[in-house]
């Protein structure tokens, strides 16, 4: 993988002063290229929300989803770290009375952010833009200790490893420094 770096602290998470999130959509051949991997989400046209966080000068896009995993409305955590940034519920026409946000647990790692992510995602309802844009921080921190977990516990063999068996984090071990 052709990845870039923005040379973040020794072993940690470097995150801009402004943090920005976007929401896109993924390219074509960056869905083409992700299709085979692991738990990954690739419905088409499916949003993305992009922030400037970086894990070793690694870039993540975090989907949006309805119908996020969570106890009693409230994240799923594991490790101590959320797997999801839940903004509100709402009720589908489909699956009935849900939660939506982020999902931490299907972040894709991106090759090139400029050319694996596409068009802009118009986020049609402004209260959950109002409450992505509002919580960027609290998003970016959570996102980096939920990578952190997840590298932890492969690396030390800890109890809770097996509960990230959903994690698109597993097709990307070399990347994160996993062996």
């Amino acid at each position: 993988m052709n990845l870039y770096s923005k040379n973040p602290p020794q072993g940690g998470f470097f995150v801009s002063e402004e943090i920005r999130l976007q929401f896109k959509r993924l390219s074509s051949d960056f869905a083409d290229k992700t299709r085979g991997l692991q738990e990954v989400l690739v419905d088409k046209g499916r949003g993305y929300c992009v922030a400037e966080v970086e894990y070793k000068g690694l870039f993540f896009a975090v989907p949006l989803r309805t119908n996020l995993p969570h106890n009693d409305g409230k994240a799923i955590k594991i490790g101590g770290a959320p797997t999801a940034f839940i903004t509100d519920k709402v009720n589908d026409p489909v699956r009935g009375e849900c939660y939506r946000g982020l999902h931490y647990e299907k972040a894709l790692l991106l090759d090139d952010k400029d050319t694996d992510l596409d068009s802009n995602y118009p986020l049609s309802d402004n209260t959950q833009k109002t409450i992505l844009n509002d919580n960027e921080f609290k998003i970016s921190k959570e996102f980096k200790r939920y990578v952190d977990s997840y590298v932890r516990a492969h690396k030390r063999n800890l109890p809770f490893k097996p509960n990230f068996f959903r994690s698109t984090l597993n097709n990307y071990h070399a990347e994160l420094g996993i062996e």
